[in-house]
Order: structure tokens, then C-alpha cells, then sequence
């Protein structure tokens, strides 16, 4: 119950930032990100959204705006969902065709956005036939090699049916979600994909329509011809639409539908969703020869970039037609395998050696899944703010995908690679199973070893060698804590630090950061730098009794402040007169943190009084 009421609250945290019912045009999701298009990009409150905390980050993609959940992000749907009242399907329709018909400015931007966005949302949901499809695969691997599984036996029959229809029948998904896609009917668009694979079609030598010859095309397990037709099937459906009277359009627009785009299909568009195909694959043989293993690794090294942007959609149609060619891909996803893994065990490292415990706890789990095959939590909860782990990850998933490549790694089902979809690796040649399984394994525990040390061993040293000034908070005479006339602060209980007897009232920032907390009293404020070091700055002693009348805060939690921004302003005279301490306290609360070559003698605001070192 309480993990729903947290979904529940992050849902409406969303959908009340990204504007609500007047701003959503259409939602839906994949498999760590909520797909959001929205009617305009500036009614979204980014900013608030980054600062969830559930939240791993933002892209946004022109109007389409995505929200990195993880693998929780089906739960968070349907709670919007709910929250939208559905969202009303009719009016999301009649805003999307309202916008279908809005004219734009051409660029070759947003030309590049639509095509990835019309990939992705296309591919995106089918892909659990897929993984479902390649995974059986693996499971007749490991059954007829492993446990004598006869190839005529009826469970043999029944699981090789299930491999075979989620390919074979690949143009019937693809027309329904293309369909959808576009905001067609997705009966209609499956209807195309089913003609295409149905017997007399598929393959047909000799076949004519009115007197045109088609061309012969293997359309069963195919990916782009379907798609030509679909793009069809919406401009046929923009002019019915527009032309056909209310009260025929239930059955006339599909069987006018039907008659204009299946024909133009088969003559045309069909055979040149062929070509383009074998195209593509020419050009990626070409690339894979040019370039032999380096390819591969270069495929590795720029995934993570490719996941951050949403572009690694796009090369789902490649694998996705080189599986259903070949029976494997050699090229795009072992590179991707050792790219996963990297991202996961790099975060892992970062969760080894940092300071902060929120960091800590998001690196572990996000780490974990990363290793699974699903590096987005990881991608943009810990590495796209640590140059030093992304750049660890790129170097192991590159060096390790040269590897991959120079030994011939296969993935036989498309399935995200990770330790979860080693199964999927598995290939048996005359009732043997082949090296091809120990070489994934090679390449993970390489991939993962490589990252996760580079990234602890760099991150490490970095966070040994960074030093942070820290200055005075305020004009005055500085003493050393043990000093102050509080035990709690005199005797370190809560850290190093120092402490000054104020001259002035204004209270300045000591170093540069964010006002994590600031007390209701207002006599002590929080503040936590880059490299997550945390600071407490504690005004006066005692002073909470007088319940922050003497203190004017100039900040609010969550700012970002500059050494020598103004914090507060406090009356000397209120508290003296209170019978009060007005001495002005700065602590290190972490035990591992302290002030190095403190200078006591420091009287100007510009003058450092020490660095914040990192200590065993």
C-alpha cells in the first residue's frame, strides 16, 4: 500500500509539472521513461520535475517530453492515467489531428525527431513479443542441448511456434503499433500487416493487380515495408476524413482505407521497403568490414550518449532485421552488452566511494539494474553528473566492445543485453552449445571489472585531491571551536570547524554550494557543496529560544548560493540584549571531512580560512 501511495504522489507530482490535462497531448512509456507529448514544451515546469527525487532525469525531444522513472514506470502510468480520468481518448484525438493539420516550420531537426519519436513509439511497445520470443529461443537452445529435447516431439513443436510467430508475424505487431503511433485505428494497421504475411501474399511469384505485376517480397519477420504502408494509410485517412460525410464514415473509410493502401503497398511501397533494408544491411556489412572490430566497440562506446538522447530506438529496426536474417546480431548489440554493464558497474563504484548517502543508495540500486541490461536510473541519476564515471564507462565499453567484436560475439534474440539476457547468447552447433555464451560471459565480468575499477580508482583520487576554501561567514575575531561555550561544539560532537565572534550582522555564505536546511527558528542554516560536503552554520548559542526573531533569512532551501552571498541578517543588539551568545559557529558535520591549514589571523571576507580535505 505505502509503495502505491508513493506512486501515487510521484504521478501527481508529474502530471501537475508537466501541466496537467490542458497540456498532455498523449502519454505512454517503455521500459524505464514516461513518453510524455505535450501541447507546449513551456508550460512545463523542468526544473521542478529534475528535483524529484524519485526522479533519475529529463530529455526532452520537441513535443515530446520523457521522464527517466526506471523500472518502477509502469506503476507511476497508471497512476497518471487514473489521475487524468483516463485521459479522454476523443479529445486527445480530435487535439492531435488539430495538430496533425497545424503547419510548422521545416527543419531538418525536427525531420530527425519525428523519425525517432515515430521508431520509438512504434517499437517500444512490441517489444515485449520480442524479448518473450527470443528468450523461448534460448530455452530450445539450452532444452535440445543440454536436457535432450527431440526437435519431433510436441513440447519441441509448441515452444518453436511461439519463437517462430513473434517474428513471422512481425508485420501484423508493427502495423497495429505504427497505427496507433499515427493515431489510426491499430486494427486497421494490423489488418495491413496480416494481408502482407497471409500465404498467397508472402513470397507470391506471378502475382498481378490489374494487370501490374507485383513484385515477389518476403514480407513475413520484415520491418519497413509495413511502416511505408501505415505512413500511407494516415495521409489516406487525413483526407476521408476531410472528404467523406459523418454518417458513411464507419464503412467507408475502411474499406476505401483498404483498397488504395494495400494495392499501392504491393506494387510500390512494399518492394521499396525491401531495398531500403537491404540497404541498411549493406551498409552496416560494409561498416562492420571497414572497420572489423573497431566497430563494435565504437557501437559501445557511444550507447550511453545513444540511451541519454532516445536514439537507441532507432536502432531497434537494425537488429530486429538482422536477427530475423541472419538468426543473430554481431554488430549493435554486443556492443551494447558491454556498454550496459559498464554503465552499471561504474555507477556501483560511485556508490562505493561517495560521501552521500542519497548518491550511495541511488549508484547501488541503479547500478544493479544497470547490470541487468536497463541503465537509464544509472545513466541519468549518477554518471551524467560525474564526468569521471562517464568517462570511465565510455573507455571500458569501448576497449571491451573491440574485444567483443575481435571475438565474434553473437546475440541471437533482441533482448537489452545484461546479465539478465545471457540466455539469450546460447547457440549450439550438432546438439553442442559453442563458445558463444562463455565469450558474453568474458565480456560482462571484463566490461564490468574494467569499469568499476577505473571509475572507483579515478573518482577516488579526484575526491582525495579536491579542496574546497572555505570562508568567514561574517567581519569579526575567529576562535578555534574549543573555544566555544558549548560542549557540543567545543569537544567536535558534530564535526570540524571554527567559529567568530561577529563585528557585523551580515551573515555571508563560507562556501560555494546549496541551502540544504534552514532551521524554523532560523538561527542555523544548511549548506552542502559539490562534492557533497555538508555545512552547518549555527548562529548564536541557544538562540532557538528566541523563536528567529532577531534572524532575516535572504534564502530559501534548495537555492544555489556563492561564497559571499548574503544568508541572513542578524541583530547583535536583539541578542545580547536577550542575554544571548552571538558568536557565529561553521561546521563540518561529516566525520570524514575536515579544515586544513586553518588561519586564524583571516579578517577579510575574501581571504580563504582553510581547505575542506576528504580524511580517512
Amino acid at each position: 500500500m505505502n509503495k502505491m501511495l508513493s506512486y501515487k504522489n510521484l504521478a501527481q507530482q508529474i502530471y501537475d509539472n508537466v501541466g496537467g490535462s490542458k497540456n498532455i497531448e498523449n502519454i505512454n512509456h517503455c521500459a524505464t521513461r514516461l513518453r510524455i507529448r505535450v501541447h507546449s514544451v513551456q508550460n512545463i515546469n523542468d526544473t521542478a520535475i529534475k528535483n524529484i527525487e524519485q526522479v533519475a532525469g529529463t530529455v526532452n525531444h520537441g513535443q515530446e517530453y520523457q521522464v527517466v522513472i526506471g523500472t518502477d514506470v509502469a506503476n507511476v502510468y497508471n497512476e497518471i492515467i487514473k489521475i487524468n480520468g483516463t485521459i479522454d481518448k476523443k479529445s486527445l484525438q480530435s487535439h492531435e489531428k488539430t495538430d496533425n493539420m497545424k503547419k510548422t516550420n521545416f527543419s531538418w531537426s525536427n525531420l530527425g525527431h519525428t523519425i525517432i519519436d515515430f521508431i520509438s513509439g512504434t517499437f517500444v511497445p512490441i517489444l515485449g513479443v520480442l524479448v518473450a520470443a527470443g528468450l523461448i529461443s534460448a530455452v530450445l537452445n539450452i532444452g535440445t542441448s543440454f536436457f535432450g529435447l527431440s526437435t519431433k516431439s510436441g513440447t519441441y513443436t509448441v515452444l518453436f511456434a511461439i519463437y517462430q510467430a513473434g517474428y513471422f508475424f512481425l508485420p501484423l505487431y508493427l502495423g497495429y503499433s505504427a497505427a496507433r503511433k499515427l493515431n489510426l485505428n491499430p486494427m486497421m494497421g494490423g489488418f495491413l500487416g496480416a494481408v502482407l504475411v497471409y500465404k498467397t501474399i508472402d513470397s507470391a511469384k506471378g502475382l498481378s493487380f490489374l494487370g501490374l505485376p507485383i513484385p515477389q517480397v518476403q514480407y513475413n519477420t520484415s520491418v519497413i515495408p509495413v511502416l511505408l504502408g501505415i505512413i500511407l494509410m494516415k495521409f489516406v485517412d487525413i483526407v476521408l476524413e476531410r472528404v467523406v460525410p459523418k454518417s458513411i464514415k464507419f464503412f467507408v473509410n475502411p474499406l476505401v482505407t483498404m483498397l488504395i493502401v494495400v494495392p499501392i503497398t504491393l506494387l510500390w511501397l512494399g518492394p521499396l521497403g525491401f531495398q531500403i533494408g537491404s540497404i541498411i544491411a549493406n551498409i552496416l556489412k560494409f561498416i562492420n568490414l571497414k572497420f572489423g572490430w573497431f566497430s563494435v566497440g565504437i557501437i559501445a562506446a557511444i550507447t550511453p550518449f545513444l540511451v541519454m538522447t532516445g536514439t537507441n530506438q532507432a536502432l531497434f529496426p537494425i537488429c530486429i532485421a538482422a536477427v530475423s536474417t541472419t538468426g543473430y546480431d554481431a554488430f549493435i548489440l554486443p556492443g551494447m552488452l558491454a556498454a550496459n554493464v559498464a554503465v552499471g558497474a561504474s555507477a556501483l563504484a560511485v556508490a562505493v566511494y561517495s560521501n552521500d548517502s542519497k548518491e550511495k543508495q541511488l549508484g547501488l540500486s541503479s547500478g544493479l539494474t544497470g547490470l541487468m541490461g536497463i541503465t537509464e536510473p544509472a545513466l541519468f541519476g549518477i554518471l551524467i553528473k560525474n564526468k569521471i564515471a562517464f568517462l570511465s564507462t565510455m573507455s571500458a565499453s569501448g576497449l571491451v566492445g573491440i574485444l567483443a567484436g575481435f571475438l565474434g560475439l553473437k546475440q541471437y534474440a533482441i533482448v537489452s543485453p545484461g546479465i539478465a539476457a545471457l540466455p539469450t547468447f546460447i547457440h549450439a552447433n550438432n546438439g553442442q552449445m559453442d563458445m558463444n555464451l562463455w565469450i558474453a560471459v568474458l565480456i560482462l565480468c571484463l566490461s564490468a571489472l574494467l569499469s568499476f575499477g577505473l571509475t572507483l580508482f579515478f573518482g577516488k583520487r579526484e575526491q582525495r585531491k579536491t579542496t574546497n576554501n572555505i570562508y568567514l561567514p561574517v567581519k569579526g575575531k575567529i576562535i578555534p571551536l574549543s573555544s566555544v561555550k558549548d560542549e557540543m561544539f567545543s569537544k567536535g560532537m558534530l564535526g570540524d570547524g571554527f567559529a567568530v565572534i561577529p563585528e557585523g550582522e551580515e551573515i555571508y555564505s563560507p562556501v560555494t554550494g546549496q541551502v540544504t536546511m534552514i532551521a524554523k527558528s532560523k538561527h542555523a542554516i544548511g549548506l552542502k557543496t559539490k562534492d557533497s560536503t555538508e555545512i552547518l552554520l549555527h548562529l548564536g548559542i541557544d538562540t532557538v529560544d528566541l523563536n528567529g526573531e532577531p534572524f532575516e533569512v535572504k534564502v530559501s532551501k534548495g537555492q544555489q548560493v556563492k561564497h559571499g552571498d548574503i544568508l541572513v541578517n542578524m541583530n547583535l543588539n536583539m541578542i545580547k540584549a536577550k542575554g544571548k551568545d552571538p558568536i557565529v559557529i561553521v561546521v563540518l558535520t561529516q566525520k570524514n571531512k575536515k579544515i586544513k591549514n586553518k588561519n586564524f589571523s583571516v579578517n577579510n571576507l575574501e581571504q580563504d580560512i582553510g581547505q575542506i580535505l576528504f580524511s580517512e
